[in-house]
């Protein structure tokens, strides 16, 4: 096979949308050895015709920048794995699928060069092996990575505050399928608010030339204990250029919500003859998301929403190389703050989606276009429009992922820059016109009074004006001028919807340690939730974090950013609860003993951020926090906005009370009085 085609076929095969293959997969993880090229000599010495001559044992996910020896090594390193491949296998299509490497990539099998990646550290990709394995055999798989400062990649250079961790930082797999091979599987659910009907659009494809048309089974079950099906057909699409599209009616489907996140199995059989020759499958969500009016409309309602980001490789036990469980364990420490929104700065593990599917958390993925150093030459232009690419292709299916980024705090008032980020956009919105697509700013500024010199920002390119704002600190403004300009902001882009995408405190940057955050978070949420139009807002950050930047740490041995809720290791800080009471959507105010043998608890549901109907929320009380953990869940009448309720429970007979809030999920949402 000759490389150009091989190039083509693995660029084919990235744009495999987010379905774990149910085809055979094997994943590689274990028994790969490691050797950090320090004097980059690998290349000149062949590393990868024989055995690494000083490799170490290693597991994957792997990054050798958690090493206190290797944690500032930037350059070359090398993987090493040996496969076995059984004869059976002989006719099989082969295919590894790295879950990412940073940032670049030189994959040989058996001594022989076969594929390149770079510039991209956060994508899976996909390389096609068949050819080159001997069946029956053993083969050596080798993967030469490089993490050096670069500008041939995105982000460009060292424009990047979060680690710069290299390796195989998630998982490696190989699929193993029959021909033909589904590369592409995209659903787009429609829900009927009227009447909560659905309509399910769905396109397969497959590389090359069809030999010919073939059946296909669809099945669509719920994602739940019981599994009910509630479609199964199987059909003879209209194949068009190895592409199908296919149309499902479904008269009653069950909305996606961030507390009733409903999903769907969607499985897909290829069938040649009556023989099942491959079978892929996404879990998808019926649920409409959109801005109309200047507001945040989900399934038909006006909400607000509040979050938190999460900076990814901040634990340095695993830095980028985070296993599943960790990446769960950091998307619950959202929850536990009541995050229903966040973002993410660089592309993330399919297990994080999952997550957020899976628990109610609406997201913003972004391309990792960070800083004002990045230039917009064709360069990054390139590499960033294939990075929009890949990802939309790779997360469509998601239904947590209501917004694509574009980029975040690049220099947004300059025609170049603002050029470049209209030209991603416009890629975006060709690939998907179901969701936002947005440009997050931190060079925002007012017209002053509509003066005729004013340069709009490039946020204004967006579906909504996204704000990292940071008054008080990182901001030359003082906090208390902080309502008027975002008055003035608001009134110089009056038909979009506005949505703060940063805020929060920076140590050692600025110093007053987690006292001060608590302030600066009650001061701003104030001021937002003061201002009608603020349709959203995301703190930052969940946790401290890991970065390569200098001077931004007083540890010696990971640099970093204190700026979280919760400590590089999830522990959390004072400020944790006040972010988590700050952001329920319902509010105690108070217990009354208005009828023997009862308490009355009042609710009112919460007009700042957020903002939603609150339906299945239950409460707990007791005398202490123990006993109301363990007392009798009562449910709350559904709660509007602004609208007291009050909910009658069985008296405790104690002086005091604790008052427990939890979300239909069990989820804790909130305790009152606020002591733990």
């Amino acid at each position: 096979m000759k490389k150009k085609h091989l190039i083509l076929l693995c660029g084919m095969l990235c744009l495999l949308v987010n379905v774990q293959a149910q085809r055979d997969t094997i994943w590689l993880n274990n028994a790969w050895s490691f050797q950090p090229d320090t004097a980059t000599v690998g290349q000149q010495q062949q590393w990868f015709t024989k055995t690494l001559p000083a490799g170490k044992n290693v597991s994957l996910p792997h990054t050798w920048n958690v090493d206190e020896q290797w944690q500032h090594h930037y350059g070359w390193a090398w993987y090493q794995h040996t496969l076995m491949v059984p004869a059976a296998w002989k006719n099989k299509q082969l295919t590894l699928q790295f879950g990412a490497v940073n940032h670049t990539a030189i994959v040989y099998v058996n001594g022989q060069e076969v594929a390149r990646h770079s510039g991209d550290g956060f994508n899976k990709f996909f390389v096609p092996i068949s050819y080159y394995v001997q069946a029956g055999k053993e083969n050596r798989i080798t993967v030469a990575c490089n993490n050096a400062y670069s500008a041939n990649k995105v982000p460009f250079s060292n424009s990047f505050d979060w680690p710069n961790d290299g390796g195989l930082i998630r998982p490696v797999a190989l699929l193993i399928s029959e021909t033909p091979a589904l590369t592409t599987l995209k659903a787009t659910p429609v829900l009927h608010e009227a009447d909560s009907a659905g309509t399910l659009r769905v396109q397969v494809s497959q590389p090359g030339a069809m030999k010919k048309p073939y059946q296909l089974v669809i099945r669509l079950r719920e994602v739940n204990e019981k599994g009910t099906i509630v479609y199964e057909q199987t059909q003879m699409p209209l194949w068009q250029q190895a592409i199908a599209h296919l149309q499902i009616t479904l008269p009653k489907v069950q909305p996606w919500h961030f507390d009733f996140p409903n999903l769907y199995r969607l499985e897909v059989t290829v069938l040649d003859g009556k023989k099942a020759v491959d079978k892929q499958h996404a879990d998808i969500g019926f649920r409409n998301f959109r801005l109309h009016n200047g507001k945040i409309w989900l399934n038909g309602e006006a909400v607000k929403l509040m979050g938190v980001e999460w900076t990814a490789g901040s634990n340095p036990q695993y830095g980028f190389a985070e296993p599943a469980a960790e990446i769960i364990r950091h998307a619950q420490l959202m929850k536990d703050v009541n995050a229903i929104f966040t973002r993410v700065h660089f592309q993330q593990d399919d297990v994080f989606y999952d997550f957020c599917n899976r628990n109610g958390i609406l997201v913003q993925e972004e391309v990792p276009l960070w800083g004002g150093e990045t230039p917009a030459n064709d360069t990054i232009r390139r590499i960033a429009t294939a990075q929009v690419q890949t990802m939309i292709a790779q997360h469509y299916n998601h239904p947590s992922i209501v917004s694509w980024g574009m980029g975040n705090e690049l220099q947004g008032r300059l025609p170049a820059m603002q050029q470049m980020i209209a030209g991603l956009v416009a890629t975006a919105r060709s690939l998907d016109s179901s969701r936002m697509i947005n440009y997050v700013s931190n060079t925002v500024a007012h017209s002053f009074y509509n003066h005729p010199a004013f340069v709009p920002d490039a946020a204004a390119l967006g579906d909504a004006i996204l704000m990292n704002e940071y008054a008080g600190s990182w901001w030359s403004i003082p906090t208390g001028s902080l309502g008027n300009y975002l008055d003035s902001v608001h009134a110089s882009y009056p038909d979009k919807v506005m949505m703060i995408s940063e805020f929060g405190l920076c140590e050692p940057n600025f110093k007053g340690g987690d006292p001060r955050r608590i302030t600066d978070l009650i001061y701003h949420m104030a001021v937002y939730e003061s201002k009608p139009y603020i349709e959203a807002a995301i703190y930052f950050d969940l946790t401290d974090y890991r970065t390569h930047y200098p001077g931004t740490t007083d540890e010696p041995k990971y640099r970093r950013r204190i700026h979280g809720v919760y400590d590089m290791y999830g522990q959390p800080k004072p400020s944790m609860k006040v972010l988590r009471e700050l952001s329920s959507p319902l509010e105690v105010q108070q217990v009354h003993r208005w009828k023997k043998g009862m308490l009355t608890v009042q609710l009112f549901g919460s007009i700042g951020l957020p903002q939603h109907r609150c339906t299945g929320y239950t409460v707990q009380v007791g005398g202490t926090l123990a006993e109301a953990m363990h007392a009798t869940p009562v449910t709350i009448p559904t709660t509007m906005p602004g609208k007291q309720v009050y909910v009658e429970v069985k008296d405790h007979g104690q002086p005091q009370s604790v008052v427990i809030v939890r979300r239909p999920s069990g989820q804790l949402v909130s305790v009152w009085p606020g002591e733990e």
